[in-house]
């Protein structure tokens, strides 16, 4: 098995950056805007966008077959990463439903 890196080490060196500046703000999104001459919506919203894709990063961590199955159409280039999220998403709302389904089925 490949060993993974850090999920931070796996995002763009602009998230990176990001990142350090606002650690460097010691957390303030207010500060974080101003070094990025935006306004604190426009950050916070760009904030939001690397959240998720920070959660994207970690959920890629995960051993979970299809996860791995999507990264690697990622990584060649077959599919786009917003189209693995949708996909990963679908398919666990299907297996949450299938076990909910069995819940109520073993209940009833």
């Amino acid at each position: 098995m490949q060993e993974r890196s850090h999920p931070l080490a796996r995002l763009s060196p602009e998230d990176q950056d990001m990142i350090v500046t606002f650690v460097l703000a010691s957390g303030s999104i207010k500060d974080l805007a101003r070094a990025y001459g935006v306004s604190y919506p426009t950050m916070r919203t760009r904030l939001n966008d690397l959240i998720e894709r920070l959660r994207v990063t970690l959920a890629e961590s995960e051993s979970e077959p299809l996860t791995e199955y999507l990264a690697g159409l990622i990584e060649r280039g077959q599919l786009a990463s917003d189209v693995a999220r949708e996909i990963r998403s679908l398919h666990r709302s299907a297996v949450e439903r299938a076990k909910e389904g069995a819940r109520r089925a073993g209940a009833a």
